[in-house]
């Protein structure tokens, strides 16, 4: 492939890149997927024909027709989806189509890359997810790759447009630069994008940053929907989510003096919403919160764990964290604050128009612990929480009692029951877990279908089942929605929490064998082995891959969009300062042994013992570092001077090098070789040869004189070397031959 086909994929391949970043995450848009695809297919048809032949281009007419169409498609985005913001960036997109079919100038590249960033800046401000992140990063590397060959594109451009410049034929003639896209050219340029790059991310990391920041801080934000997370919840719905693999929340864990810890990631519970009211295969959640309450003042436990959340945009305002939580802090909008129910223990936020959401939970390790200012269910929320529809009172009832009569025979304790019905219906065998949603009756409650037909189900099924079984045995029960689990990346020591980990368990509300107070205690009644085998299934990525893709998006979300001063603080100013502190103790502790030494060493009592061993050597080291001293001096003194005014020698040889030179220029300047800017003087001496030569026997004889002068000059102005008079004697005979040659005229007269 030739220089311009290598420029013209290059340019294409950036404009895709672009496309994907304004397109990648745009789950609310129901055409946003068709640009890129239209992007790489209309760059396919360019290539191949209006950027080898441009008479296969659109005309014009028909181009001003296409942006018609392209602005009344626009139009019609907007009035069928309300986002103006996308809707203007597919416009660009249209233009940008319509451009890539037109046969293209500097100028029209030119427009074409600000099209590209314009919709590079708009994907980065209505999405901040990794794909995101991906897509931009692979655009910026296409980016500077693409702005070398084009700043060679147009100055080849720019020199055949010159007159007066005598053309050498090469290899093709579409080919400006034979033999330029080579292995040395590449890795040239891939060390100039990371150099870049470098510099950029030194940069990033070094700029002060504001106490806070948030990916997406005052702009509207359409959060993607959670099943399950409602105030009313159709049994069975929370299967969809089961079966995705979206990142819901990303999370770190740090102990109470900031150090990394990991958990046991397979175990915690994301406690999030609690329904309490069930009716014809739905739940309701009847204790919803009306008033904003902020999160009560505890003092954290001995031992705790500190959950540092980010939240992906949701539409949702339930927020999720480990139980008992001791305490919860939004990082940034007092607005956005979390806030806690103390009717059920729920953690929330009143604004969910923030995008994604930065939140820290404090919890304590001992998770059998009671949740803290929580308050115990009145009667009347007791009497809710006991309650089960009359048609399925008796069922629920005999089922309770026949698995009671196997697990725990003759047992009156609440808690003792409790955890007896949990066994049967996760341990008994009974019981299956499966994503499957066929039902066996219809004409039944779904949760009778559950226990009596199907006896295979999801988690919502299994905490369902045993909710109601606890309360046909007069214990308080509730199920919770939330998340178990996540997948722990190693790399990064973060946890990826996905809708495919989405779990219902149980909350019943029982007496302390002890104390004999209630307390709420967790149930969870879904087989974990099962589970753990379906959540295997969902996604289908290798293992030892989502390790890498996990640690990608940590860095991502964690140290570029939640790059603030806290994590700048920890990754580089406190490890700079512990470091200076360290090395001035040590340099402390240095300094004072050598004025010890030093001032031993110097100390004579009297004439006699200068002149001894040790006067010796102390008089002769002193002697040593004065010249060391002296020629340090002088070597940083010389080296100023030359970088001041250049070489201290060599001033003549240099001016007899330009000299030389520009007598070459002037001589073949006037047989209309000219040198333009993008032409380096050894590319123009062999320019000059190739010319020479080709006039006939009488000049080639000096065709290699341009390349002679050339590297006398490169020797002299960048090498910094001397010609001796002998070497500037032949070079001005051989500008004397070549001045023969050309001008034979003056010779004769």
């Amino acid at each position: 492939m030739n220089f311009a086909g290598v420029y013209r994929a290059s340019f294409y391949l950036m404009l895709l890149f672009a496309t994907l970043s304004l397109d990648v995450d745009v789950s609310e848009s129901k055409v946003a997927w068709l640009f890129p695809p239209g992007v790489a297919i209309a760059a396919v048809i360019a290539y191949f024909s209006v950027d080898r032949n441009p008479r296969l281009g659109l005309a014009r007419p028909m181009a001003y027709i296409l942006l018609l169409v392209s602005l009344a498609l626009a139009v019609l985005e907007y009035r069928s989806e309300e986002n103006l913001v996308l809707s203007l960036a597919h416009f660009l997109v249209y233009l940008q189509l319509v451009k890539m079919l037109l046969p293209k100038t500097v100028e029209d590249d030119w427009l074409l890359f600000c099209l590209g960033v314009a919709q590079v800046l708009v994907g980065a401000v209505i999405s901040q997810s990794d794909r995101e992140g991906t897509m931009l990063f692979c655009w910026a590397l296409m980016s500077l790759w693409v702005l070398g060959l084009f700043y060679l594109h147009r100055e080849a451009l720019r020199a055949h447009l010159q007159p007066g410049i005598a053309r050498v034929k090469v290899a093709s003639p579409d080919d400006s630069y034979p033999g330029l896209i080579n292995a040395s050219y590449i890795f040239s340029a891939v060390r100039v994008m990371a150099t870049t790059l470098a510099l950029g991310g030194i940069i990033f990391l070094l700029m002060p940053r504001a106490s806070a920041t948030v990916g997406a801080k005052g702009i509207e934000a359409s959060g993607k929907h959670l099943t399950g997370f409602d105030d009313e919840v159709q049994l069975g719905k929370m299967g969809e989510i089961l079966e995705s693999d979206s990142v819901v929340m990303s999370v770190e864990f740090r102990d109470l003096d900031g150090d990394r810890v990991t958990p046991t990631a397979d175990s915690l519970l994301w406690r999030g919403v609690t329904l309490d009211s069930y009716q014809d295969g739905r739940w309701h959640r009847r204790s919803r919160p009306r008033d904003q309450a902020t999160f009560p003042e505890l003092d954290p436990p001995d031992f705790a764990i500190r959950q540092i959340i980010k939240l992906e945009p949701t539409d949702s305002d339930v927020l999720f964290g480990v139980r008992p939580m001791f305490g919860a802090s939004a990082a940034w909008h007092r607005a956005a604050i979390p806030n806690f129910s103390e009717l059920d223990g729920t953690v929330y936020r009143h604004d969910v128009s923030a995008g994604a959401y930065d939140y820290s939970v404090l919890s304590s390790t001992d998770f059998d612990l009671p949740q803290p200012s929580e308050r115990l269910p009145g009667t009347r929320q007791t009497r809710n929480l006991v309650a089960v529809p009359e048609e399925i009172r008796a069922q629920l009832a005999t089922f309770a009692e026949s698995a009671l009569a196997r697990e725990a025979p003759g047992a009156d304790d609440p808690h003792r029951r409790a955890k007896a019905l949990e066994h049967h219906l996760r341990d008994s065998g009974e019981y299956g877990y499966t994503l499957n949603m066929d039902v066996v009756d219809r004409t039944i409650d779904p949760v009778i279908d559950f226990l009596s037909n199907r006896k295979q189900g999801h988690c919502e099924y299994f905490a369902s089942a045993l909710t109601l079984l606890l309360r046909s045995q007069s214990i308080p029960a509730r199920m919770v929605n939330g998340f178990k689990g996540g997948d722990w990346s190693s790399f990064g020591q973060v946890l990826s929490v996905r809708q495919k980990h989405a779990h219902s368990w149980v909350e019943a509300l029982v007496p302390d064998a002890t104390t004999g107070k209630l307390h709420w205690i967790t149930l969870d009644p879904t087989p974990a082995t099962a589970r753990a085998a379906s959540l295997a299934e969902v996604g289908g990525i290798n293992k030892n891959w989502r390790q890498v893709t996990d640690f990608v998006r940590y860095i991502w979300i964690f140290y570029i969009l939640g790059f603030n001063s806290e994590r700048q603080r920890a990754l580089l100013y406190q490890p700079i300062s512990e470091l200076a502190a360290e090395a001035r103790k040590g340099f402390s502790v240095m300094g004072e042994w050598l004025r010890a030494t030093i001032a031993e060493l110097l100390t004579f009592k009297d004439l006699g013992q200068f002149f001894s061993r040790r006067g010796f050597v102390v008089s002769f080291s002193l002697l040593v570092l004065l010249v060391l001293l002296y020629r340090v001096t002088r070597w940083v003194f010389v080296r100023i001077l030359r970088w001041l005014h250049g070489p201290l020698n060599n001033d003549s040889a240099a001016a007899a090098g330009v000299v030389f030179y520009r007598r070459l220029v002037s001589l073949l300047a006037e047989f209309g070789l000219e040198r333009p800017p993008a032409e380096t003087q050894q590319e123009f001496a062999r320019r000059a040869m190739i010319y020479l030569t080709g006039r006939g026997s009488e000049t080639a004889v000096v065709a290699e004189v341009p390349s002679h002068i050339v590297d006398a000059f490169y020797r002299i102005r960048f090498g910094h070397r001397e010609l001796n008079s002998s070497d500037l004697a032949q070079l001005e005979k051989s500008l004397d031959a070549l001045e023969a040659c050309l001008h034979p005229e003056k010779i004769q007269t």
